[in-house]
């Protein structure tokens, strides 16, 4: 291990510097580097339940605020940017999962309609996708969302994730058996389940568990949480952040 956060996280995201933006069990918001030094921290708790944070642009951070149903900006420093209102300029009261798009907009699931959605930080429809539930064969509840600027990815349960265009047409599922969270990197999927981290290559259907010894030692634990930046593994359980060579 190269280093830990203490915790517990509500939420954790990475940006492409290996910096660590974590949310708190009280709502606060702290950033620490690729260490798990602490830099800096922020409090919005007048906002209520913070429950999402990406960071996957690093000089503008996303968090999302479902019980005012407030998208907020901060700079890296978690100073505050601006926000946008999802009720008033959306009309839309039910988001279960939400993201940064690449052009700085942003994704949302709209469960009203059952559909993928984009918008701009002035709450303008950019586009949205069909009905979704078209596409299922079981219970649908959006956990987890991710633009890379080539596609968009929508975790609905814990066995698939459907793909989409950056225009949001429906393009394939992937399943994966008992997966908790992912990652895109480098054309590739990173995902885990509560006890195992593995690697998957969409063009060539490889799977690839990591079985490097210095994984062996937290065999046990149960992964919330994965990011993977540069050269690091961040791997959040109900205790910490750990912090591995990757």
């Amino acid at each position: 291990m190269e280093g830990e956060i203490k915790g517990p996280f509500k939420f954790f995201s990475t940006d492409k510097f290996g910096n660590v933006f974590v949310i708190t069990p009280k709502n606060d918001i702290q950033k620490f580097d690729s260490k798990g030094k602490k830099i800096s921290e922020a409090n919005f708790k007048v906002l209520g339940d913070a429950t999402l944070i990406d960071a996957c642009n690093p000089m503008e951070i996303y968090v999302f605020f479902k019980d005012q149903n407030k998208l907020v900006y901060f700079d890296n420093m978690l100073n505050f940017r601006g926000e946008t209102d999802l009720y008033k300029t959306l009309g839309t009261t039910n988001i279960q999962a939400v993201c940064r798009s690449y052009d700085n907009g942003f994704w949302f699931f709209d469960s009203d309609n059952f559909k993928l959605k984009k918008a701009d930080k002035q709450g303008n429809l950019l586009s949205e996708s069909i009905n979704i539930s078209n596409h299922i064969d079981t219970i649908l509840n959006p956990q987890m969302l991710i633009d890379d600027g080539k596609n968009v990815y929508l975790k609905t349960n814990s066995n698939r994730l459907m793909v989409f265009d950056i225009l949001g047409n429906y393009i394939k599922t992937h399943v994966f058996e008992n997966f908790t969270t992912f990652q895109v990197r480098e054309n590739k999927l990173v995902y885990s389940t509560f006890h195992e981290v593995f690697v998957y290559n969409p063009l060539t259907f490889a799977k690839d568990s990591l079985k490097l010894q210095q994984y062996q030692q937290i065999k046990g634990h149960s992964f919330l949480n994965i990011r993977s930046e540069d050269d690091y593994l961040f791997l959040q359980d109900s205790a910490k952040i750990g912090i591995y060579s990757f």
